[in-house]
């Protein structure tokens, strides 16, 4: 699981001024800082914005450096290919660009999701979606996909490293295709299981259901 939550983060329970905020500063904090340089495309405030969100991370939500700035060795190496390809083919400012922009946007959704409970970022989608309830969506519903995807790729990314260690183990590292069958049984059985709590709480599908019942005539 640490190494799913290289990228992804996960919620520290805690009260430094990131946990304080409301939900739509760090909403707006990850558009200004994490969303923006992908629009302007400036290869400085790209930079910028990388520096400003290492800070968000370290002083406004306190967290450990070694946990705050680690993303793993396989994105250091795409950055570095992205910057490389850039110099060579294109212009430099591009791959600083890409490069920078990626890795605030990755540090500030780390922001997010490590000061906000699951329970209040649920209650933000639902009451982004709130407005759509007038054609018919359901808010609470489409939250709770979304919170269910959020947490489904940590589990997903940490099944598939476990099975190809446990490959490895076994003298087996080269036969890759042999991963992807135990992967697809664990999340089968991950969505069932999901399915289980979800019907047991009232969120399941009761019109397939009803629909199954013989009709009178």
């Amino acid at each position: 699981m640490n190494r799913a939550r290289d990228y992804l983060g996960f919620y520290r329970p805690g009260a430094t001024a990131a946990h304080r905020m409301p939900v739509w500063g760090k909403y707006l904090l990850v558009l200004g800082i994490g969303v923006l340089p992908f629009v302007l495309r400036m290869w400085w405030f790209s930079l910028g914005c990388l520096a400003a969100a290492v800070l968000v991370c370290l002083l406004l939500a306190r967290m450990p450096a070694r946990v705050a700035l680690r993303l793993g060795p396989a994105l250091w190496v795409m950055n570095g290919l992205v910057v490389a390809y850039h110099a060579v083919f294109t212009d430099w400012r591009r791959g600083v660009v890409y490069a920078a922009s990626l890795m605030a946007c990755l540090y500030m959704a780390r922001m997010l999701t490590s000061t906000t409970s699951p329970d209040a970022l649920m209650d933000a989608i639902a009451a982004c979606a709130r407005p759509f309830a007038r054609v018919g969506a359901r808010p609470e519903k489409f939250a709770l996909a979304v919170t269910l995807m959020w947490t489904t790729i940590p589990y997903m990314l940490t099944a598939f490293l476990s099975i190809r260690d446990a490959a490895r183990a076994r003298g087996l590292e080269r036969s890759s295709w042999r991963f992807v069958l135990p992967t697809v049984v664990g999340m089968v059985g991950h969505a069932l299981e999901l399915g289980d709590a979800l019907r047991a709480r009232g969120l399941g599908d009761a019109p397939v259901a009803a629909a199954r019942e013989p009709v009178g005539l």
